[in-house]
């Protein structure tokens, strides 16, 4: 008899404490509970030429109204539109206009109440521009191996290897013997081009393309340079 008056007492307590712990909680919220509107799935981001391409998938979450998207220490900011709550389905937007230096980029997801998600951050997320175009070289010719005379109107130029697995191609440009522009696109993974109808003497321009990161929405472009003349 005696024990089941103390089990009486002590769930007695633990019902009382647990419930004024509750009021207590609630008084500090004013009376509201905190809600937190879906995640998105996938968030990611594509560099490009001062701009960037985020990307992520739609949270299941019904309630989502709006994402909000913030970078540049918090001082810039742009506001979508929620269509879709299909986690299949795929939004993204451009954004243009960024500084060539290294961004974060936080997302958050609204309801129509105004309640704001738990914020998903892409930190580190380095956006390319002029000064990474400095760096870049174009693609040499391999003075390993001399131009080959095939015929006196054909020749064969061989290239070294790139710089960077990251290179995308390269562009020759020349005039034939009919003062035609004529231009050859080089594979990065070959190393040799023939030049048709083109006489010694001719000055041929290379441009080297490369992206900065793979899966970058823009490529860049070496200026090109007049590194080869057919003798």
């Amino acid at each position: 008899m005696k024990r089941s008056i103390i089990l009486l007492l002590f769930t007695s307590c633990l019902y009382f404490s647990c419930n004024k712990g509750e009021v207590e909680y609630k008084d500090l919220l004013g009376g509201n509970e905190i809600i937190y509107p879906g995640l998105t799935g996938n968030f990611k981001a594509f560099q490009g030429n001062l701009r960037v391409k985020l990307q992520w998938n739609p949270s299941p979450d019904p309630s989502i109204t709006k994402y909000l998207i913030y970078w540049n220490n918090n001082t810039d900011s742009m506001t979508l539109t929620a269509s879709s709550n299909n986690t299949q389905d795929t939004i993204s937007t451009m954004i243009t206009g960024i500084g060539e230096y290294v961004q974060n980029f936080v997302l958050y997801t609204f309801d129509a109440k105004g309640n704001r998600s738990i914020g998903q951050s892409l930190s580190g997320v380095r956006i390319f521009g002029p000064l990474y175009v400095s760096s870049l070289i174009n693609r040499p010719v391999d003075a390993s191996k001399p131009i080959v005379v095939l015929d006196p109107n054909t020749y064969k130029v061989f290239f070294s290897k790139p710089d960077t697995i990251l290179n995308t191609g390269t562009s020759i440009s020349y005039l034939d013997n009919l003062q035609n522009p004529v231009t050859l696109n080089l594979n990065a993974k070959t190393d040799s081009v023939v030049l048709n109808q083109v006489k010694a003497g001719t000055k041929v321009a290379i441009r080297s393309s490369y992206v900065p990161v793979r899966n970058a929405v823009d490529t860049f472009r070496v200026a090109y340079s007049d590194t080869l003349t057919l003798k």
